[in-house]
């Protein structure tokens, strides 16, 4: 039984694009990039493509994995304030 045409595959031609990689190293460690990141390759690429044109055309659009960073930042700020409070080195002005 075939599958059902979810409308994708009429314009799959006109949304391919062909790109090469310098090497095959490189196309390797993409790859596994986005096998970490549990995306297809496909989706990898535009996620970074996409947040490189963001990043150039608004400043203020913080691309995925600065967020992630900033929120690693916070966590442990957070984290570090918690512990000053709970043993008292913390002194209200």
């Amino acid at each position: 039984m075939p599958k059902p045409n979810l409308g994708k595959t009429e314009t799959i031609k006109k949304r391919t694009v062909y790109i090469y990689l310098p090497s095959e190293e490189m196309m390797k460690e993409w790859k596994e990039r986005a096998e970490k990141e549990g995306v297809s390759l496909s989706k990898f690429v535009i996620e970074r493509v996409e947040d490189s044109i963001r990043k150039e055309e608004d400043n203020a659009y913080l691309a995925r994995l600065e967020l992630i960073n900033r929120l690693r930042e916070i966590e442990e700020e957070n984290r570090r304030l918690r512990e000053e409070n709970k043993t008292g080195l913390w002194r209200a002005g």
